[in-house]
Parts: C-alpha cells; sequence; structure tokens
C-alpha cells in the first residue's frame, strides 16, 4: 500500500512541477488561476484505487464541491490567459462514493463564471 501512495504522489507531483516552472518561464506574461491537471496526472488517478486523501495531497483542497445523494464532487477549475493564441478554461471533476474511494473522472473545456472579473471578462462571461 505504501508503494502504491509513493508511486501516486510521484506521479501527481512530477507534472505540477514542470507546469509550474513553465507558466513562470513565460515572457509574455500569461495570467493563469486555479489547478491545472495535465492527461497524465488524471491517468494516475484511478477509479477504484484512489482516495479522496491521495487527490487532495495531490492537488489540494479542490476549487469547488457538491454532494449529490452519497457521492461527492470535486471540481478543480483551472484558467490561463495568453497574451497570444487560445485562453485555457477548464474544469477537472473527481467523484468519489461513501468510502472516500474515486468512483468516476473527468475534464470539461469550460468553467462558469469564476468569480474573478479579470478572467470572466477575458471569456465573454
Amino acid at each position: 500500500m505504501r508503494a502504491t501512495a509513493l508511486t501516486l504522489a510521484l506521479l501527481f507531483s512530477a507534472p505540477l512541477a514542470l507546469t509550474s516552472a513553465s507558466a513562470q518561464a513565460n515572457p509574455f506574461g500569461a495570467y493563469t488561476t486555479g489547478q491545472e491537471i495535465t492527461q497524465q496526472q488524471m491517468d494516475a488517478a484511478q477509479v477504484g484505487k484512489t482516495t479522496q486523501e491521495q487527490i487532495r495531497e495531490a492537488f489540494g483542497a479542490p476549487s469547488r464541491r457538491e454532494q449529490l445523494g452519497d457521492t461527492q464532487v470535486w471540481y478543480y477549475d483551472f484558467v490561463k490567459i495568453k497574451s497570444f493564441g487560445k485562453n485555457i478554461q477548464e474544469a477537472t471533476v473527481f467523484e468519489f462514493g461513501k468510502t472516500g474511494v474515486l468512483t468516476a473522472k473527468s475534464k470539461s473545456n469550460a468553467v462558469g463564471k469564476t468569480g474573478n472579473p479579470l478572467i470572466d471578462a477575458a471569456n465573454g462571461k
């Protein structure tokens, strides 16, 4: 069990470190907010095995949470407003059952109003 947790922690943290470094190195000053979760990180989260605690350790607290019956849904919103090219606006969703184990995961390419006027204006909301 310890080896699995360590493996998940390494898989979740390595791409995140690379993502953060590349965003800071951007000379054109892209504005980012939220938690970017890469496809590699999504693939490392295993339905039926990964726990809420492991997701929280890897990505921090979710942007939003919902309780739908016995299912708890966590949303990690990410927005990147680029100086050039298309903006990125996405939400990564993790669903957990009563036991706190991952039951489903998905990613959408749109987030509702963020509450941040700069981001909302950039995305036409």
